[in-house]
């Protein structure tokens, strides 16, 4: 009796998992490792999702590069990645050279991220260009975005790879390890994010101040095209900022691609769009998230058809510009 009453369970389980929406099923969200601002991210949007009725499960990876080509297979159905990546994915080039990812889509603009180069807080270190000379994290193997972004950086303050000591990292992690072990005197890491509260919290820092004159920022941008200068302020999660201060910052996309089906994901922008202050509260960077601005004309890289949709019945489309 007991084994007819749990098969006959089990038959009704089953039939109502197949009436279920879509959306209760469990989707992944690609992410960097714990401690990546990635990974911090992705795990506050699940949370709101999920109180949402919407299934989301990070999946974490050492560095978006090794986790966007899978959005885009498929292979994971949302994924988290800044929009210079994104670029290069769509169109092929530079760390995605002769390797597009045509499948990609955009689901929103989550919020400014400010990727900045850290010294210790007694550091004679001031300026960008004071690190000629000096060790600074390279390679990021898994990440190769960040090669780009160091370029950029260092670019900023008139240097190259040619003026400093290269420190091969494979992570954004990895180059926070270095510094905190001496190996390096700067790394690089989104402020914000849980890994560099960590670091302070042994070897104090503080973030090194971008040149925010004309030919400094078109230098810089010469490797970030989407980048640009905005001044930050002190604050109990801009850990290394204890005074106003000019960084340069870029934009965070919510990813998917273009199989997954227009429903979910206009489920997931909704959910995103009315949900600002539940996403700040899981995690404080993204107090930056603008539901007035979550889409944009992105040039090559286009929105999903769910998005748009939901865009489209909020105002919001198309796009009033691309700033």
């Amino acid at each position: 009796m007991m084994y007819a009453r749990s098969t006959t369970a089990a038959a009704v389980a089953a039939l109502l998992a197949c009436a279920a929406p879509a959306w209760s099923q469990i989707y992944s969200l690609g992410t960097g490792k714990q401690g990546f601002w990635t990974y911090s991210a992705g795990a506050a949007i699940a949370k709101v999702a999920a109180d949402g009725g919407l299934n989301l499960r990070v999946k974490p990876f050492g560095g978006t590069s090794a986790y966007v080509p899978g959005v885009n297979a498929g292979e994971q159905q949302f994924g988290l990645a800044n929009e210079l990546e994104t670029y290069y994915a769509v169109t092929g080039q530079v760390i995605y050279q002769d390797k597009p990812q045509p499948h990609l889509r955009a689901v929103a603009i989550l919020a400014p991220l400010y990727s900045e180069f850290f010294v210790r807080k007694d550091s004679s270190i001031k300026t960008i260009a004071d690190l000629k000379g000096k060790r600074v994290p390279t390679g990021y193997a898994s990440q190769r975005v960040l090669d780009v972004l160091t370029k950029g950086t260092l670019a900023n303050g008139g240097l190259t790879y040619n003026d400093i000591q290269q420190v091969p990292v494979p992570n954004v992690v990895g180059g926070a390890d270095e510094f905190e072990q001496g190996n390096a005197d700067v790394f690089m890491f989104a402020l914000g994010s849980g890994k560099v509260a960590e670091v302070n919290s042994k070897v104090p820092v503080r973030v090194l101040p971008v040149d925010r004159s004309k030919e400094a920022m078109e230098r810089l941008r010469k490797f970030i095209p989407v980048a640009y200068a905005v001044e930050v302020k002190p604050s109990k999660v801009n850990t290394g900022v204890d005074a106003p201060t000019w960084v340069y910052a870029y934009d965070y996309l919510v990813l998917t691609n273009d199989k997954v089906p227009d429903d979910l994901v206009y489920k997931l922008a909704k959910l995103l769009h009315d949900h600002k202050n539940e996403l700040a509260a899981n995690f404080g960077a993204l107090s930056g998230f603008d539901p007035g601005r979550m889409a944009k004309d992105m040039g090559p890289v286009k929105f999903h058809p769910g998005a748009i949709k939901y865009y489209k019945e909020i105002g919001e489309w198309p796009p009033k510009s691309g700033s």
